[in-house]
């Protein structure tokens, strides 16, 4: 199961790290094309809200892997 987990915490940074990609050439809207519109309409302080948000997320995704680490394993410790 752990490599599972990691491959699963590793794909959510890559889908939030991605996002601004798809949604801008796809065309949907969310939170990674509202940021592209944001730089490129020169809003940073949106923006850099928008990219701390992402970071946060990621963050959390990452300490929710490291937390289902410790349930599967017993021998692994924080």
């Amino acid at each position: 199961m752990i490599p599972v987990i990691t491959y699963i915490g590793l794909s959510i940074g890559g889908l939030l790290g991605g996002a601004p990609i798809t949604e801008t050439t796809l065309g949907w809207p969310g939170l990674g094309r509202y940021t592209v519109t944001r730089i490129v309409e020169c809003d940073y302080p949106v923006a850099m809200g928008l990219i701390m948000v992402t970071a946060i997320l990621i963050l959390l995704a990452n300490l929710f892997t490291d937390i289902l680490y410790t349930v599967i394993d017993p021998r692994v410790s924080l």
